[in-house]
């Protein structure tokens, strides 16, 4: 067994779950006006608008008060960083997280609004880790994963028990995939609860890294991610999401950008619902055909829409 899958057969759910009681929601599962038997589990309704805020506040939770102190340095693309910036002030530390220029500014400037100090870097995750590094050197900073991190995963597989507790019939899992840290823990959470249950993984056709590596058994790396899902532009899958991915994920399939599109619409239109593109990659699946649909629930990851996606969606 890898060391990384290792790293996941403690109790680190039971303690995520208690960590994280009372401080993120329990988001609603909702039946879709869209397709008969098809559901959404709404993270697009969790505080700072994503899921992100689960793994970086279990993480955070469990620093040290001398790290603490120190403070804290991570990355994003943008939905972490805000969930980021809203833990590290529920625990009074100071954080600083490096962004790439091109981030979606509606996420940057939420980030700072919850007191995060935000610090760009170029247009390339080597930089990203280069920059957080130094940091980490220079100010003697605390680094928290954004998804590659036992405590990260184990905050996401929350998420799949209240989707077993909301929906106990449920058959299907959509996830969208960036790094894995979503797919890998809500993978290896519900398989532990029930091994019967079918994960599949949603990746933009222009971000394909774990889907790629899904096929060839082996991870690999994409030089650069095009797509208008910001929050799913990881060039490569973790070292300890992507074992997790080989063991437990059933499936990884692609979606165009105007499927992508067409979802968001969707989501908004009929469904009411206001979900990023990263978030409505699961619904672009279902209606692309290449999920199953009855007893499916689509996890819609975010909702931190870019206001010119939202003016293309809507017409105006």
């Amino acid at each position: 067994m890898h060391e990384a899958e290792l790293q996941m057969k403690s109790d680190l759910l039971e303690k995520a779950e208690r960590t994280l009681h009372g401080i993120v929601r329990h988001t609603p599962i909702l039946h879709s006006s869209l397709a008969d038997g098809l559901f959404f589990k709404a993270e697009n309704l969790q505080l700072t608008g994503s899921f992100k805020v689960r793994p970086a506040y279990n993480q955070m939770a469990a620093l040290s008060s001398q790290e603490r102190r120190r403070g804290i340095v991570t990355s994003s693309s943008g939905n972490f960083a805000q969930g980021a910036a809203f833990a590290a002030g529920r625990l009074g530390a100071s954080i600083k997280i490096v962004m790439m220029r091109s981030c979606n500014p509606l996420k940057v400037e939420r980030t700072r609004k919850l007191g995060g100090e935000v610090v760009f870097c170029p247009d390339r995750f080597e930089a990203r880790r280069e920059t957080v590094a130094r940091i980490a050197r220079d100010e003697g900073r605390t680094v928290v994963h954004p998804y590659d991190h036992p405590l990260a995963v184990a905050g996401n597989g929350t998420i799949a028990r209240e989707i077993l507790g909301q929906v106990p019939e449920v058959e299907h899992i959509a996830v969208p995939i960036s790094g894995g840290g979503l797919i890998g823990g809500i993978a290896w959470a519900a398989k532990l609860q029930k091994p019967s249950m079918k994960i599949w993984g949603v990746q933009p056709s222009g971000s394909n890294a774990t889907f790629l590596s899904f096929r060839s058994g082996q991870r690999q790396a994409i030089e650069r991610a095009e797509t208008i899902a910001d929050g799913l532009k990881v060039t490569q899958p973790g070292e300890i999401t992507f074992p997790l991915i080989q063991r437990y994920v059933d499936e990884i399939v692609t979606v165009g950008e105007d499927t992508i599109l067409k979802a968001v619409g969707d989501l908004l239109w009929e469904e009411h619902l206001v979900v990023e593109p990263s978030g409505a990659v699961t619904l672009a699946a279902v209606q692309e055909g290449k999920i199953p649909v009855e007893k499916t629930v689509c996890v819609l990851s975010g909702g931190n829409i870019a206001p010119e996606v939202l003016r293309r969606v809507s017409g105006k």
